[in-house]
């Protein structure tokens, strides 16, 4: 027996954040994210039979990676109990990115829920169990958890939550949900233009710096900040507020890099530009009244979200306030997706 199956999953952008876990990836604090569009990872596994010789390989970008073959080869081992299939096969794993890894773009999400989108495609082949589309997207977002907690949201188009939340209908620990249903039309177009301040490998891990937050002393007031800001992302994504969100948006960004900031041992991400642009982003909105805000993720590279209808008037503004980033093409043009896709 010999198959294939390839899925293209993308990368997400959480607005509010998942920082420190516990257990088997599960997280201390609920998030939202937005699902993209173009910033994504394409995976194909090609399996057959295993013998007493065979073994998983995995490449990515064509080549072999040890650095990453390590921790998927351990994450589908650790797995098996839950995919049973993974017991008789052995698997070629081939992994694209579309972007940069490890810079605060979340390319473990966009990776790891491509993984899981394969492998649960792999079980429904192989086996006798059949999903609906629902059951399926759930599968698939238990098996991206377990690899990278952010990447059970990527699983979900648009918009997704995961972790328990009170106020939340649905919310789980183990798999987030979709939220595309309940938004408001003026967030149905969102635009995400990502500046690129490094594309080097960021210094410190988000394993890592999840590992800190375990005996963090903010700790507790994280958790209950999150949850908070949880509700208020949850009721101006349904609302239309932008205000709302760009002010809960851009808290939980700060709060993040705070968090890494305060941690023992502590550590910065930023860069000066990081600085630049953020400063130029708010002096944009508060000068065109448009609703744009930014947001960032465990890396230097900064996050502008806006809706789509204002796309001139930002393409405009960094033109002029960033000519270099524009000339020497650090800005990726994203905008929230429809999702994964099953490419064969």
């Amino acid at each position: 027996m010999t198959n294939q199956i390839k899925w293209r999953s993308p990368s997400n952008i959480a607005i509010v954040k998942y920082w420190g876990k516990y257990g088997t990836q599960l997280p201390m604090n609920s998030s939202i994210s937005f699902t993209l569009k173009n910033s994504f990872t394409e995976t194909s596994i090609l399996w057959q039979e295993r013998t007493k010789d065979s073994a998983h390989e995995f490449f990515y970008n064509g080549m072999k990676a040890d650095q990453f073959r390590k921790k998927i080869i351990s994450f589908i081992n650790s797995i098996e109990e839950e995919l049973i299939s993974l017991k008789q096969l052995s698997l070629q794993i081939d992994s694209v990115n579309n972007f940069p890894h490890s810079t605060g773009i979340a390319s473990s999400a966009s990776s790891m829920s491509a993984l899981a989108l394969c492998l649960v495609k792999m079980q429904e082949q192989t086996t006798s169990e059949k999903y609906d589309w629902c059951e399926f997207q759930t599968r698939a977002s238990i098996v991206a958890r377990l690899g990278s907690g952010s990447a059970c949201r990527s699983v979900f188009p648009y918009c997704a939550q995961w972790g328990f939340h009170p106020q939340i209908p649905n919310s789980h620990q183990e798999y987030a949900i979709a939220l595309e249903s309940l938004l408001h039309n003026s967030f149905k177009e969102v635009a995400d233009w990502i500046f690129i301040v490094n594309p080097n490998e960021k210094k410190v891990s988000s394993r890592a710096g999840h590992s800190l937050m375990e005996n963090h002393p903010y700790r507790e007031a994280r958790i209950s900040q999150a949850q908070q800001n949880c509700k208020l992302v949850y009721d101006a994504l349904q609302q239309g507020d932008w205000e709302l969100f760009i002010r809960v948006c851009e808290e939980e960004a700060l709060s993040l890099h705070g968090l890494m900031m305060s941690s023992q041992p502590g550590y910065l991400l930023l860069e000066e530009d990081s600085i630049a642009i953020v400063k130029s982003i708010q002096q944009f909105r508060k000068e065109s009244k448009i609703p744009v805000c930014f947001t960032i993720d465990a890396g230097p590279n900064i996050h502008i979200l806006f809706p789509k209808t204002a796309l001139d008037k930002v393409n405009d503004w960094a033109i002029s306030q960033f000519p270099n980033y524009i000339k020497e093409g650090r800005i990726i043009k994203d905008e929230m997706g429809a999702g994964p896709v099953q490419l064969i």
